[in-house]
């Protein structure tokens, strides 16, 4: 499998966010895809709880990967996601999920055990809202786990790119900063428990991903 990201691609057209998705969500499986899925789901994975007859969320579900794992560990799941089409893709393994946004979740305060964040919040650069609105949803002591794609891309010049209709297309995205999110969590009143940086596995001391699992 392949890296989704390039070093620069000069003959993709740039999409935003919502844009591109609405562009791949039919060819978007609903598994890991690509190298750095594959990392990022095993990261995630390992630091997932129990999660049987736990209310879980998963924010910024896509095409439904992690509801589809959380079901299987016997947890009360549900998805929400921005994209329309990755929705309709995700109620494939769910019927619970719905259209929302990462920042004004349509969730009762402190009623959700588990917040999963997969690749979502270098959609938008309202960081801090976001985390807010995950720590305003869980309950005293519940645990959010988010990844993103390492800062240090930015700096790398990597563009995420895919291909549909014959032509390829990159995602405009935002490039947190590690001590942005760093102080995000914190304003959130989110006690960082675990701070991974996997690096890619074919070039030691290059960070591919930023994975955190934080407490309220």
């Amino acid at each position: 499998m392949m890296w989704p990201f390039r070093r620069r691609a000069p003959d993709a057209e740039r999409l935003a966010p919502q844009a591109a998705y609405a562009l791949w969500a039919h060819d978007y499986p609903p598994q890991p895809h690509n190298r750095l899925m594959e990392m990022e789901q095993r990261e995630v994975l390992a630091l997932m709880p129990d999660v049987r007859g736990l209310a879980v969320l998963d924010a910024g579900c896509g095409s439904g990967r992690y509801l589809r794992e959380l079901q299987a560990r016997g947890a009360r799941a549900v998805g929400i996601d921005l994209a329309p089409a990755m929705i309709a893709r995700a109620r494939a393994v769910t019927s619970r999920v719905a259209r929302a946004d990462l920042r004004a979740l349509p969730v009762a305060s402190g009623s959700i055990d588990l917040v999963i964040c997969a690749l979502a919040l270098g959609d938008f650069a309202e960081l801090d809202l976001a985390l807010a609105e995950t720590a305003r949803v869980l309950r005293r002591g519940g645990v959010t786990i988010y990844s993103v794609v390492h800062p240090a891309g930015e700096a790398a010049g990597w563009t995420r790119t895919f291909e549909s209709a014959g032509r390829r297309w990159a995602v405009d995205g935002v490039w947190h900063s590690l001590p942005r999110h760093r102080q995000a969590c914190a304003a959130a009143g989110l006690a960082i428990e675990k701070w991974n940086e996997p690096e890619l596995e074919d070039a030691p001391g290059r960070r591919a991903l930023l994975v955190v699992r934080a407490r309220r």
